[in-house]
């Protein structure tokens, strides 16, 4: 499968970025164009023609939803997730009545923007594998349905045992801070596989995540232990 080409349309450069290179960390997706306003969203979206759109909803010429409507009328055939900080029910209905695929409320934890890639990406699978799906297929692609693995106690692709390893080592450190890089070299992890893993202790509390922009070229994610 070829990589999906996503869109972010994001006024906040810091969560633009987070964004970015969140989505360009997963093996299927890349960031083909990142737009500050609907207007530049608009001409972008002719110009790439991104399957998927992270789009925020207060936007500095107006409102992330009219955005949606806008593309869905001249005919652009992208999915959409919303990224926001607005939390009102009657916005997140119409979200949901325009066929927003996901909902994430800010601060964005990367591990939930992975999270809702993957799921856009199991949604198409199921849509392409065949003609005709049945029943539970369906229930699923709606999310009618979850089939709970109650055996395991930690989410897919985070194992218990690399888990417990990461928090002894976190054990040993004190007050400083950390990149996933060094995280990696400590516990023999490669810096991707020990980034998803802080961030579902960032997703827990057990950590929290800051940029640090003082590294004379793109900011640098640091890691620091809050319990």
């Amino acid at each position: 499968m070829n990589r999906i080409p996503v869109m972010i349309v994001e006024d906040d450069l810091r969560a633009s970025y987070v964004l970015e290179s969140t989505i360009n960390q997963h093996s299927d997706f890349y960031v083909v164009a990142a737009c500050e306003s609907i207007v530049e969203a608009e001409l972008k979206a002719e110009a790439f023609e991104p399957e998927l759109i992270m789009v925020d909803i207060s936007l500095p010429d107006g409102n992330g939803i009219d955005l949606i409507k806008s593309l869905k009328q001249h005919g652009r055939h992208a999915s959409f997730i919303m990224t926001t900080a607005e939390r009102e029910t009657a916005t997140i209905e119409t979200a949901i009545q325009l066929g927003v695929m996901d909902y994430l409320v800010k601060p964005i934890r990367m591990s939930r923007v992975l999270q809702a890639l993957d799921d856009y990406l199991d949604f198409k699978k199921r849509l392409t594998k065949t003609q005709k799906i049945d029943q539970q297929d369906i229930d699923a692609l709606f999310r009618k349905s979850v089939i709970a693995d109650h055996t395991r106690k930690t989410p897919k692709g985070i194992d218990e045992n690399t888990l417990e390893k990461l928090n002894q080592y976190l054990h040993t450190i004190n007050d400083e801070s950390f990149t996933a890089e060094e995280i990696g070299d400590a516990i023999h992890l490669s810096r991707i596989t020990a980034r998803r893993y802080l961030e579902y202790l960032e997703a827990q509390g057990q950590v929290s995540m800051t940029l640090d922009y003082k590294t004379g070229g793109r900011p640098k994610q640091r890691y620091t232990k809050t319990i």
